[in-house]
């Protein structure tokens, strides 16, 4: 069952390097609105990110208990696709498991996760850090 959770973040596995411009630029954006206003996407079995490295990154920064997560069965769920944006590295589901599950990491923006996620209310940053 797909559902949206509230998980610390310090238990979610990366798959994929961040580039800190980026984390700085998403940063000021929850900072500004003082919102969460998109859930990360996790695989519920192993807490991979599939989508949401930055996102994560700053909920550690600000020191965040908890963050949604959008919780899905990666490896049965088809409505969920992922392919490689770089011509050298090829991935499937089973490779960003293992990647993330072994401690190491790809390349900055080497996946892209094609999925929706289903209407969020965002989640004000006060009710986060409890």
């Amino acid at each position: 069952m797909n559902r949206v959770l509230f998980i610390d973040p310090i238990e979610l596995k990366p798959h994929e390097q961040i580039r800190f411009t980026r984390v700085l630029l998403v940063f000021a954006k929850i900072v500004l609105t003082g919102r969460f206003t998109t859930p990360l996407l996790i695989d519920s079995e192993t807490k991979t990110i599939l989508d949401g490295h930055h996102r994560c990154w700053v909920a550690k920064m600000l020191g965040l208990k908890r963050i949604p997560c959008y919780c899905v069965n990666y490896l049965e769920e088809q409505s969920i696709r992922v392919h490689s944006r770089r011509s050298n590295i090829l991935v499937n589901k089973d490779d960003v498991l293992r990647i993330a599950t072994s401690g190491k990491v790809f390349p900055h923006k080497t996946t892209r996760h094609e999925y929706e996620i289903p209407t969020f209310v965002p989640v004000p940053l006060n009710q986060l850090w409890i």
